[in-house]
């Protein structure tokens, strides 16, 4: 029987510290089917250690793969063991694509169009609060050789802050703690079979009252989508050109009282509906709470939600826009 081994793209880990410090994707769940991310320095199991552990974290399915190197679907990074974060001034460099010097998997994962997928990280801190944003771009032909820089990413879920009466507020990235860290994502069902890059991101603001202080995480893996959509992603953009470093929601300072919130990047696309690039689909006033597709407690409901926040017990509120962050008092992981 083939191996449907795969993984989310995961740098090695070099340091205890590393691990406590952030995360990675380390699960990945579709129609019941778990794609796990086995660590060989803390393996429990009589399954033979799939990969030396100075050279790559490998995934394998624990129901057909025993020993041996089974093909991924994750990205990775064998040329860089940096498991840390994308920031600002690398906006514009491949690395923000899929995290450091990664490079394509080499096998796919099948879902259908209109399948949910649970991504599962090994951990995430709780002080690193932010949105979580998934994108979609088609690959043309092959992901497995696909060159990086020809990926054009469509955004198809988003979640960022979901009550900012109390700072630093409740954020995306609680909802996915909350849910035992991880988060369910939508492939729109819309969408024409393919082979496609899913690219899930969140974006730590715990330091991001200073310019090019934002933390973005980046993890990608192929997707082999099935099923009788017949929609394209024809408005996609290339994740070097996603974030500016004073874009709304990249400098920003949480622990401030907010009224509002802008997730960056491009619009959110849906099915017939359009959106993706030239539009934030999160301006305006309203503080933007809501979901497409995307969740860590529960499936959205394929629109944004907004509540406008006031101030409580007559404390002033602080409006997220730059230009304002400054002066802030600063908090570190």
């Amino acid at each position: 029987m083939p191996s449907l081994a795969a993984s989310i793209l995961i740098p090695i880990l070099t340091t205890i510290s590393s691990v406590s410090a952030h995360g990675y994707v380390s699960q990945i769940t579709v129609n019941g089917q778990q794609y796990v991310l086995q660590s060989p320095s803390l393996t429990t199991t009589s399954n033979q250690l799939i990969t030396p552990f100075s050279s790559r974290y490998q995934g394998y399915n624990p129901s057909t793969d025993r020993q041996g190197s089974p093909s991924l679907a994750a990205w990775s990074t064998p040329d860089n063991n940096d498991l840390g974060p994308i920031e600002p001034p690398k906006y514009t460099d491949p690395d923000i694509i899929c995290h450091h010097g990664a490079t394509p998997g080499q096998d796919y994962i099948t879902v259908n169009a209109g399948d949910t997928i649970k991504l599962t990280w090994n951990s995430w801190p709780e002080s690193h609060h932010g949105p979580v944003i998934d994108y979609l771009a088609p690959c043309n032909g092959e992901c497995t050789s696909v060159e990086k820089t020809s990926l054009r990413f469509t955004k198809i879920a988003e979640k960022g802050l979901v009550d900012g009466s109390t700072p630093p507020g409740r954020w995306a990235s609680d909802e996915l703690l909350a849910a035992g860290v991880s988060w369910d994502v939508k492939i729109p069902e819309c969408v024409m079979p393919g082979n496609y890059v899913l690219r899930h991101e969140i974006i730590a603001l715990h330091e991001a009252f200073d310019i090019d202080k934002a933390q973005n995480y980046p993890q990608c893996v192929n997707l082999k989508i099935t099923g009788g959509g017949s929609e394209e992603l024809a408005m996609g953009q290339s994740a070097t050109a996603f974030y500016k470093p004073e874009d709304e929601g990249i400098m920003v300072g949480i622990y401030n009282q907010l009224t509002e919130y802008e997730i960056p990047g491009p619009g959110l696309w849906s099915c017939g509906g359009g959106g993706g690039e030239g539009s934030n689909s999160s301006s305006g006033s309203a503080l933007k709470s809501g979901s497409s597709s995307g969740s860590g407690s529960g499936m959205g409901s394929g629109s944004n939600m907004g509540s406008e926040m006031g101030g409580r017990n007559g404390t002033e509120t602080t409006k997220c826009r730059r230009g304002r962050t400054r002066g802030l008092k600063k908090r570190r992981a």
